[in-house]
């Protein structure tokens, strides 16, 4: 190392020169590398961890790492990220109450859950008061939250019950009235009544209804009973319960497709040949709206929310209006606002002719609806003029409601709540005061139908009577709103079975397909319910010879008293034949051979003398002769066979489970996994009941019935199907069905009274009978 070179060296020794000064940024840049790596560790998280395990610790929460909205909203993006790469998608947390209830977000859910059922446009306001159930494709209230049916029942006979019978299927039938008297000579009897083109119901003044069977079966293949009213002379509305509205659509197109075209060969080309059916049109129609009031001040509630429009000058400038005047139509609204006015001292709708059809055009709802809810009352006017009451004019049933482009102008300008009160704010002199000739609001054409009701029995004669009313769509909930602020109460499908049961009448008739179904149903629901329950607190139905408790057996009913095997049975119509036995049975007189008599069941009312509460499902019994001298017959406990059987399986069931007890905790101390699999398969793993379950149940209630005529120490004749008490009746009351055959044999004894017992119980009671004739 030559001399001039001044270096240092520390372990060579030597002389060490000290800068003077330091160049910072010449430093700085030589270590940017060093700085930038320092600075990129302590901004950014570590590549080892998780964005959210950067956090200090007092900012760390477990929750985190699954909810980004924990994190601060820097960090958010990378979590979700990380996320993502994790192959675990982020869990959300379920949105506000406050986001679901807004309306976009509403209508949108809704929609969703309407795919399955149809909702009634009364919905939203039901569901918050009733249960609601699923049936017949739609959702409907079964019976409100609040009350019992005493309130329901004082409703219907004092005041107004309403119900909304919106899910009634509207079938439209166009055509040549000669051709639709055809279609319905095929499957309507003049047996059972007035037919679909009977003079009364063809002026259309008059709703009539009519037994559907199926083509050329009459007296079996029953249908329904449907309702029809008249609206030209070329067009025909059928209202249809639901549970039947498929089998009547196919029905009908059975009889117009049959022989509607017949296919010929000619020149190798198919040509179509028209028939006396090809002009006929059957059309579903959807979304009419169709509530039931019922009571003597359904009345009342009708005169004090329906205000009638008088003057066509002030309405002309819709739509709807001038559609029908373009077509020429008399709206008549002068005569009809008349004609309802002398109406308003009505003190019940009895009191009008009966089935006897109103078209009204009325002002929205709305306008007359009062602040707070009220009971309507009726006015004090002059008395009504007897031949208001009697005679019907020719204009009182014409409705623009009947023509679909009338149905679709009143939906498309439906003024909402939302836009009816910003007018009115806007427009109000006085707050809180609506103008009733308020034009913002359009007309509405509605249809009412007079129900005379229950018309069998002196205490019944009247009950059930009320007012039915259609209306357009889109204006169900305004109407429904207005009639309860008026003071109605409102009902679910339970009241429309019991107001049948307390007027008389059969609800569904056993002989129909949807009847079956109802049946196979409840005897489903009360099995499932017996058999919850432990065998110490069941009832023993062999030892009170109660073959069939859940279900009436009617073809081995019908089989042993005929003595011949018949598939097919069918409940009697004629009103002529019903009047004549019903005579009989007053004079105790033998009822003559009847067609068909071996497969008829005969619907009657039963109510009980002494005390007692009939059920479901009671035995109606053939009465000895001496039966009436003794105070109480009861019936004696019979013998169970399968009681020792099924003690012993019982047992071998018991010593099973141990058996595959002590395997499984053998198996578990040799740690033996696939043994144990292979046990644990032995174990219920399905709903169906296993195989040690379903024979128990077929020891409890035997499935292969074989008798019920002479199960007992008395014949059985037939069985009810709605028994409760009755509170027209004050006592306990019945509508069953019993065979022909057994009535015939019951009058030849010279005795017109019958004995009921109940499923559970072994007291037979005598009771009184008539039959329905409805």
């Amino acid at each position: 190392m030559g001399t001039s070179a001044k270096e240092f060296d520390a372990s060579l020794g030597g002389n060490e020169v000290l800068p003077t000064a330091a160049n910072t940024f010449k430093f700085a840049a030589s270590r940017s590398v060093e700085i930038a790596a320092m600075t990129e560790s302590i901004l950014r998280p570590s590549k080892t961890k998780l964005i959210f395990q950067t956090l200090p610790v007092h900012m760390r929460r477990r929750v985190m790492s699954h909810n980004s909205k924990r994190l601060p909203r820097r960090l958010r993006e990378g979590h979700m990220e990380q996320l993502k790469k994790s192959g675990l998608p982020p869990q959300q947390k379920r949105p506000s109450r406050k986001y679901r209830r807004r309306p976009a977000n509403l209508l949108e859910e809704y929609t969703r859950r309407q795919r399955r059922n149809v909702w009634l446009e009364t919905h939203i306001w039901h569901a918050k008061r009733f249960h609601m159930i699923e049936k017949w494709g739609h959702r409907l209230a079964y019976r409100p939250c609040d009350k019992a049916f005493r309130a329901c029942y004082r409703a219907s006979s004092a005041h107004c019950l309403m119900q909304d019978l919106s899910y009634y299927t509207s079938i439209q039938i166009r055509g040549d009235i000669e051709v639709i008297r055809d279609i319905f000579s095929s499957i309507t009897s003049s047996a059972c009544g007035l037919g679909i083109a009977a003079k009364a119901y063809l002026s259309g003044n008059r709703e009539g209804s009519i037994n559907i069977f199926k083509p050329y079966e009459y007296p079996y293949g029953f249908i329904c009973s449907v309702n029809f009213l008249w609206t030209s002379p070329t067009e025909i509305w059928l209202f249809v319960h639901p549970a039947f509205a498929k089998n009547v659509e196919s029905t009908l197109s059975t009889i117009t497709n049959s022989s509607s075209s017949s296919n010929s060969v000619d020149n190798s080309k198919k040509r179509k040949i028209e028939n006396k059916y090809s002009g006929i049109q059957i059309k579903v129609i959807t979304g009419i709206n169709r509530f039931r009031l019922t009571g003597p001040k359904s009345h009342a509630v009708l005169t004090n929310a329906l205000k009638c429009v008088s003057d066509i000058k002030n309405i002309e400038s819709k739509e709807w209006v001038a559609h029908i005047i373009n077509k020429k139509h008399d709206l008549a609204l002068e005569d009809k606002f008349n004609f309802w006015l002398s109406l308003k001292s009505l003190s019940s709708p009895a009191q009008l002719p009966p089935r006897i059809i109103i078209g009204l055009t009325v002002k929205d709802p709305r306008l007359s609806r009062p602040a707070k809810r009220t009971k309507a009352q009726l006015e004090k006017i002059e008395a009504i003029n007897i031949e208001t009451l009697t005679s019907i004019p020719s204009f009182l049933s014409s409705s623009p409601l009947w023509d679909e482009k009338v149905r679709e102008h009143i939906k498309n300008k439906k003024v909402t709540n939302a836009e009816y009160i910003d007018h009115v704010t806007k427009t109000q002199i006085v707050p809180g005061e609506v103008n009733e000739d308020d034009l913002k609001l359009q007309p509405i054409p509605i249809v009412l139908i007079q129900r005379p009701g229950s018309q069998e029995c002196s205490k019944k004669i009247g009950y059930n009577n009320g007012w039915d009313i259609i209306i357009p769509p889109g204006y169900g909930l305004p109407f429904w709103l207005t009639f309860v602020m008026f003071g109605g109460r409102s009902g679910g499908l339970r009241e429309t079975e019991s107001l049948a049961f307390e007027s008389g009448e059969v609800y569904m008739p056993p002989d129909s397909y949807s009847g079956t179904l109802e049946e196979k149903a409840l005897e489903t629901k009360l099995k499932d319910k017996y058999f919850r329950k432990p065998p110490s607190k069941r009832v023993n139905f062999i030892k009170l010879a109660q073959p069939s408790p859940f279900i009436c057996p009617w073809k081995i009913l019908i089989r042993d008293w005929s003595g011949v095997e018949n598939d097919k049975f069918f409940v009697l119509r004629d009103r002529r034949l019903i009047n004549e036995l019903q005579e009989c049975i007053k004079r105790k007189k033998q009822i003559p051979e009847v067609d068909n008599m071996d497969s008829c069941l005969v619907a009657i009312y039963i109510q009980v003398v002494s005390r007692g509460s009939l059920q479901n499902h009671a035995n109606i019994c053939l009465p000895d002769v001496n039966d009436f001298k003794l105070k109480c017959i009861t019936e004696p406990h019979h013998e169970d066979c399968n009681a020792k059987v099924r003690k012993e399986k019982k047992i071998e069931h018991r010593k099973l489970l141990k058996q595959l007890r002590r395997q499984r905790v053998k198996c578990k101390k040799r740690a033996d996994n696939k043994q144990i699999t292979s046990l644990k398969k032995l174990k219920k793993t399905s709903k169906e009941p296993s195989e040690y379950v379903q024979s128990m149940r077929e020891l409890w209630l035997p499935s292969n019935v074989e008798t019920v005529q002479k199960a007992g120490i008395r014949e059985t004749m037939g069985y009810i199907v709605h028994g409760a008490f009755s509170f027209t009746e004050a006592k306990s009351c019945g509508v069953g069905y019993v065979t022909l055959r057994s009535l015939r044999t019951l009058l030849s004894n010279g005795i017109n009274q019958v004995l009921v017992r109940n499923v559970t119980s072994r007291v037979y009671r005598l009771a009184n009978f008539e039959l329905i004739k409805s």
